[in-house]
C-alpha cells in the first residue's frame, strides 16, 4: 500500500507528476494536415506539385516565378535609391518600391497556385497578365523595347500556356484511385 504524507490542509492525495515533455526532433514532426508525412513544408507541396503538373503549368509557374523574382528586385531597388540624393521625391520612390515590393509576393503566391493547379489562381493570373500588355503596348510604342518586348512576350506565353493547361472550363482534380466511377 503506498504512503501518502498528509500535509495538514490538504487533500490527502499523492501530488501530480508534472510530465516532462518529449524532445521531438524536426524528422518526427510531422505536417499539420498529414501528421503521418514528414513536414517538408510548402516547398515540399511545391516540389511534388511541380512532379505531378503538366509542362503547361510549368511553364507558367516559372515564367510568374521569374516575374515575382524581377519586381521584388526592381521593388528593393527603388527602396535603396529612395534614399539617394538624386531623388527629387523620396516620398513616391519608396511607396513605388514598396508597391513593387508587394506586387512581387503576389505574383510569387499566384506562381505556387498555379504550379498546384489551383483553380482559384487561374482567374487572378490571367486579370495581372492581361493588364501587362497595354503597359508593354505603351513602353512599345514609345521606343522602349527592351522593356516593352518582354513585357508583351512574357504575359502573352503564360496566357496560352494557362489556356493549353486548363482549357477555358473549370480545373477538375485529379480523381484518386484507379476506378472508373
Amino acid at each position: 500500500m503506498d504512503t501518502v504524507r498528509r500535509v495538514p490542509g490538504g487533500t490527502g492525495r499523492r501530488p501530480r507528476e508534472r510530465r516532462r515533455p518529449r524532445e521531438r526532433s524536426v524528422r518526427d514532426m510531422g505536417s499539420t494536415s498529414h501528421p503521418d508525412q514528414p513536414a517538408a513544408g510548402r516547398f515540399g507541396t511545391l516540389r511534388q506539385a511541380a512532379r505531378a503538373a503538366s509542362v503547361p503549368t510549368r511553364v507558367a509557374s516559372v515564367l510568374l516565378a521569374i516575374e515575382a523574382l524581377t519586381l521584388l528586385a526592381l521593388g528593393i531597388l527603388q527602396v535603396l535609391r529612395g534614399f539617394g540624393p538624386d531623388i527629387d521625391d523620396v516620398g513616391r520612390a519608396e511607396s513605388g518600391g514598396v508597391l513593387a515590393i508587394v506586387g512581387g509576393l503576389g505574383v510569387a503566391v499566384l506562381a505556387g497556385g498555379v504550379l498546384r493547379n489551383g483553380a482559384s489562381f487561374r482567374s487572378p493570373t490571367l486579370v495581372v497578365q492581361i493588364l501587362c500588355l497595354p503597359v508593354a503596348w505603351g513602353l512599345v510604342q514609345s521606343g522602349r523595347y527592351g522593356y516593352g518586348i518582354p513585357l508583351l512576350v512574357v504575359p502573352l506565353v503564360i496566357v496560352v500556356a494557362l489556356l493549353l493547361a486548363g482549357g477555358l472550363g473549370p480545373v477538375v482534380p485529379p480523381r484518386r484511385g484507379g476506378g472508373t466511377g
